[in-house]
């Protein structure tokens, strides 16, 4: 039961995540406060941010659908610590989207603590 948990929230997150992505590399707009100015550096920025997020969120489906625990648990670290880095800069931006990077990162910590846990001793 733990493991469905674990996988069905893992790729809810990452669907979003992706989801959200695409629609930056479209819209860079979408990941500014109300009224920002849109210039070239911004849009250059936010897509290769969602960019980075594509290639990061595809690994982890790849990971997931592969079995492959040692990875996955290093790259849910990866993925909370960028989480993480998004919150901060959303939260210092006063963008309302901190709250939902925010979640993202607990999930992917929540989830490599989870499956380090549930992951067999080596040699066993």
């Amino acid at each position: 039961m733990g493991e469905r948990i674990f996988v069905a929230v893992t790729v809810a997150a990452t669907l979003m995540t992706l989801a959200v992505s695409v629609i930056v590399i479209a819209d860079p707009a979408f990941a500014l406060p109300a009224a920002s100015p849109v210039t070239p550096g911004v849009e250059t920025f936010a897509r290769a941010c969602s960019i980075r997020s594509l290639a990061v969120g595809g690994a982890l489906l790849i990971l997931l659908a592969r079995r492959a625990t040692a990875g996955l648990i290093v790259l849910l670290w990866v993925t909370g610590l960028f989480q993480a880095g998004d919150t901060l800069v959303h939260a210092l931006n006063g963008n309302p989207a901190a709250f939902a990077a925010a979640v993202l990162a607990a999930v992917a910590f929540g989830s490599a603590r989870w499956l380090a846990r549930a992951r067999p001793a080596p040699g066993h």
